[in-house]
């Protein structure tokens, strides 16, 4: 095992050696990655991100989805003979070098490089000597060849046993100027997690691109469909040619918090579209639905607080003992997206048990 371990590290070191490695910090490799870990903006216009670290390059090389992503990696021979992680490495860097052979278009360059190098070209403090670009996947696109209105119908006994998989409940999640990279991406991980059909962005929302996010979603961002929305009347509209009726999109709350729920025109109203249900409690099988989630603090913003305080989207909470004042918007939205996730795994065994 010593023996074939050395023999992968020399054959992979032979190869990157036949290169000449980047020793300049100040290069312009270096400042590629520099400006695309810092802006967003310049992430944007190139379509590039930046991803370190042993296990995150591992896994997503491992992954032939998002190996098809890569177009740039930085490497020390100190990361390639690391004692735990580095046969794993060199494993997957030799594999997508092998499956460039065979690709004439969108290769990914591998080079070695000084400690000096990938430390300028991370924002970590402390590097783990492996550094990558990789493609920003394309926006989530809605398929009107699969995405039946799951609405049509469902309140006249339709029999949701005979649904398959591609016609399943979707559930879509909303992040609504949620700006913490860490909880973006927990939230991230939970959506892929769950199933989740795609995760909106509205204003104000942190760029999931952003490096920390990347790290905190472990990856996860890559795989997880994602959108930007300009406003929030642009997302009604998506969420209606998603087959998402409003009544069917819930805005997390506090049971009751002062300015979401009974205010406005219907303060003081029994309307059931203005009384906040308990997560448990919402049927997230009959219809696909759309979960909104805040901003930490602030909560949710002005135009969502009217279309709840409306009766246009419902609110959704919760339960928690007294004392508790409120929940990390990750914590609470990954509750509320795992309840879908029970409901869905109970309905597929429904399914099972009948056939």
């Amino acid at each position: 095992m010593i023996a074939s371990t050395t023999q992968l590290h020399s054959h992979l070191l032979q190869i990157l050696q036949q290169t000449e490695p980047i020793t300049s910090p100040k290069s312009k490799t270096v400042k590629l990655y520099q400006q695309l870990a810092s802006k967003s903006k310049y992430r944007s216009q190139n379509q590039l991100t930046v991803l370190e670290g042993h296990r995150l390059i591992i896994d997503t090389l491992a992954n032939e989805e998002t190996r098809q992503l890569y177009r740039d990696i930085l490497v020390t021979e100190e990361a390639l003979l690391h004692p735990q992680l580095g046969s794993q490495l060199s494993i997957q860097i030799e594999r997508l070098m092998k499956e460039q052979d065979h690709r004439d278009t969108n290769k990914c360059r591998v080079r070695l490089a000084s400690e000096g190098v990938v430390r300028a070209a991370c924002d970590t403090v402390t590097p783990q000597g492996v550094v990558a670009l990789l493609d920003i996947p394309p926006p989530y696109q809605l398929d009107k060849d699969t995405n039946m209105d799951t609405n049509t119908n469902m309140d006249m006994d339709m029999d949701m046993d005979h649904k398959d998989n591609n016609q399943k409940a979707k559930l879509f999640l909303l992040l609504d100027g949620i700006s913490d990279p860490g909880n973006v991406g927990t939230l991230l991980r939970s959506a892929k997690a769950i199933g989740a059909e795609c995760v909106l962005l509205l204003p104000g929302s942190c760029d999931v691109w952003n490096p920390k996010a990347i790290r905190s979603a472990m990856g996860t961002s890559f795989t997880v469909p994602i959108r930007s929305m300009n406003s929030w009347n642009d997302c009604l509209e998506f969420m209606d040619s998603c087959g998402v009726d409003p009544e069917r999109i819930y805005a997390a709350t506090m049971e009751g918090s002062e300015g979401v729920i009974g205010i406005g025109s219907n303060a003081g109203s029994s309307s059931t579209n203005t009384e906040s249900k308990a997560h448990y409690h919402v049927d997230w099988m009959s219809h696909s639905n759309a979960l909104i989630l805040g901003k930490e603090g602030p909560g949710l913003s002005k135009e969502v607080r009217d279309s709840v305080a409306r009766g246009q989207i419902r609110s959704v909470h919760v339960p928690m003992e007294e004392g508790v004042e409120s929940l990390n918007v990750s914590t609470c939205g990954s509750v509320i997206m795992f309840e879908y996730h029970r409901q869905l795994q109970l309905h597929r065994q429904l399914i099972k048990d009948k056939e």
